[in-house]
């Protein structure tokens, strides 16, 4: 379980902190860091494990080894995953954060690069590495979270609007009672549904006021902002700036922000075994869908446009797959995104036409059953002539 930022202690001196010193990476890890710098990730990690530095090593051991050890690891454990050896990588940075926890050392840990320790604490937080001291030392270097998209970061606050809303402030879930306070809610999702930066406060206005043109509705919009500002209970949490307002992305996570960085990671991405694993991260992340009942005018346009962009990303990927001739992987994509989408028709028609170009055609049968029972049960329509047309592509059906 993470431990809330502020609880996140940190021990005495004389338990945790070896030296004050500033260790500055000496010269072959220097040189290691610019290749790091240049995207030389294979070249670095293979310069460091030429330095021939390995732990365990004795308790008695100075500082200056132990962090010279500790910094030759990290960085390889850096180099590695960046260099797509992901596997060894990780291995690599269990050890590091082993050491660097064993020794309780967290003063100047790569210090002269904060992003690449910030990347791997975020590295070592998803997959469960030495939890405690990673969140130890993101506070003592004040590191910042590398994309939003680190679900396991700890951020003071965390806001949920995929499944079941959820506000999380320093490790509470934030209870609402009364009216009062469901104007600042208000305000914190349609922030977070426009992207959560730089949104103008009249469009704002716009979306929850009737009359947004009155100074009426300035002056709810004030009040609704300072009472969300008490809620977060850090007034820097919400940025309002030459009329526009952002969210504090080094204080804030939000769930639809993350899920839009790793829908965009999963579009751009050009290996398609990559490009297929963020995109299933996606469709785990959705848990659906935006805010679900929600019914105010702003958050159904919101609701469809997350599920259109999904749904696209889905379509195009489960087309490339098919395209190289990899059906059977596109037809476990469709199928778990049926889980997610399980009326929508192009998705059955898509499975629909994998089974009969695979010559499944008992499976195809049995999932256009499953999809017109559906559809006349709960939306009083049966499947489209499109889908009807598939289906009489079938040997030896029954007539309609």
């Amino acid at each position: 379980m993470l431990v809330p930022l502020i609880e996140i202690g940190v021990g005495t001196e004389s338990q945790e902190v070896k030296s004050k010193a500033c260790r500055a990476l000496n010269e072959p890890l220097a040189g290691a860091l610019a290749l790091v710098r240049e995207g030389r990730h294979e070249a670095a990690a293979a310069a460091i494990r030429g330095l021939q530095i390995s732990p365990p090593i004795a308790a008695d051991v100075g500082t200056h080894d132990v962090g010279t050890q500790l910094q030759a690891m990290l960085l390889r454990a850096y180099a590695e995953l960046r260099g797509g050896r992901r596997e060894q990588g990780i291995e690599t940075l269990r050890r590091g954060m082993d050491l660097g926890r064993s020794q309780g050392v967290l003063d100047c840990v790569l210090c002269q690069a904060p992003d690449v320790l910030a990347r791997l604490c975020a590295e070592a937080l998803e997959a469960g590495i030495e939890v405690d001291y990673a969140q130890r030392l993101i506070r003592h270097a004040h590191l910042r979270a590398p994309s939003p998209r680190w679900t396991r970061w700890p951020y003071p606050v965390r806001i949920h609007v995929l499944g079941r809303p959820a506000l999380v402030v320093r490790g509470q879930a934030v209870q609402f009672t009364g009216k009062a306070q469901k104007r600042p809610l208000e305000i914190l999702h349609y922030l977070v549904s426009c992207g959560g930066r730089q949104v103008p406060v009249s469009r704002v206005l716009h979306a929850l006021w009737d009359r947004p043109e009155d100074g009426d509705a300035r002056g709810a919009f004030d009040m609704g902002l300072s009472r969300l500002r008490h809620l977060l209970t850090m007034p820097d949490a919400l940025l309002l700036s030459a009329g526009r307002l952002s969210l504090n992305e080094h204080l804030c996570w939000a769930d639809i922000l993350a899920w839009e960085r790793l829908l965009g990671e999963a579009e751009a991405e050009a290996d398609a075994a990559c490009r297929l694993a963020l995109l299933e991260r996606a469709l785990d992340m959705y848990q659906g869908g935006f805010l679900p009942g929600e019914e105010a005018g702003w958050a159904v346009l919101a609701q469809e446009r997350f599920r259109s962009r999904l749904l696209r990303a889905i379509q195009r990927n489960g087309q490339s797959l098919e395209d190289s001739g990899n059906r059977a992987e596109a037809a476990r994509l469709y199928e778990r995104a049926r889980e997610a989408f399980p009326m929508d028709e192009e998705l059955c028609r898509r499975l629909l036409r994998n089974h009969i170009d695979r010559g499944e055609f008992s499976q195809a049968k049995s999932l256009y059953g499953r999809c017109r029972e559906m559809f006349a049960r709960v939306l009083g329509v049966l499947p489209s002539p499109a889908t009807l047309a598939l289906f009489k592509r079938l040997p030896d059906r029954r007539s309609e």
